[in-house]
């Protein structure tokens, strides 16, 4: 039998033809599908991509403070070491920035004598910190027993201050805002002390101070939100 006689005896056979319409429908439904997908569909997805969301990005903070004390000695210097706790990092998103307050009182000679003069500073290594943001104050002195005021910006670019962000799913900008990193490792605070007597001997001499230091872990953490 020919080929045409066998294409001639399945188009004339009524169930056989109904098979075939159905398989050429099936086919042209499928295109018109994935035409429908491509041509509406993507368009729509270009337009929400034009059409970027915008989101409010803001922090809540929260201080953890350490304090250390130590005694040294006239025309000395020692070195205070600090390491934040890992596990202060499992509640937070990140650690913003770091705070340290030096306090001393006159405590040597005779009571009312002068303050002594105090010394410190961080350099800027051996933790994980944002030593070059010029907000950063890694030294200072007091003659007159007044406080002595750090600070170290620890999570880059980090200010605590609200702001709005487009484009950008929530998830990534909370990952964005997110590390256990920074602020790992040692910080260290070299204290000198030059004391002041009132009178010279053989009356009562200043031979050292005690040195009080707080140091503050302001970690965050973020919220976004729509707007």
């Amino acid at each position: 039998m020919s080929n045409e006689n066998i294409l001639k005896d399945i188009f004339e056979d009524g169930d056989t033809k109904r098979v075939i319409i159905a398989v050429y429908a099936l086919i042209v439904l499928i295109l018109s599908y994935h035409a429908l997908i491509f041509f509406v569909v993507d368009d729509e997805k270009i337009l929400a991509r034009n059409e970027l969301q915008e989101y409010s990005v803001s922090f809540t903070e929260e201080g953890i403070a350490t304090t250390d004390s130590r005694v040294v000695a006239d025309g000395t210097s020692e070195q205070m070491d600090y390491t934040i706790d890992e596990n202060e990092f499992e509640n937070f998103n990140g650690l913003g920035h770091l705070q340290v307050v030096i306090a001393y009182q006159e405590t040597g000679g005779f009571n009312g004598g002068p303050c002594d003069t105090v010394s410190v500073n961080i350099p800027p290594n051996g933790a994980n910190a944002d030593w070059q943001n010029p907000n950063n104050i890694l030294s200072g002195t007091s003659d007159d027993c007044a406080d002595i005021n750090l600070f170290i910006a620890v999570f880059p670019d980090y200010n605590n201050s609200e702001q709005s962000v487009s484009g950008i799913e929530p998830n990534t900008i909370i990952e964005q805002w997110s590390s256990k990193d920074y602020g790992t490792g040692v910080f260290t605070l070299n204290v000198d002390v030059d004391t002041n007597s009132v009178a010279p001997p053989p009356s009562p001499q200043d031979n050292d101070e005690e040195i009080t230091v707080t140091w503050t872990a302001n970690f965050f953490n973020v919220d976004v939100e729509e707007i």
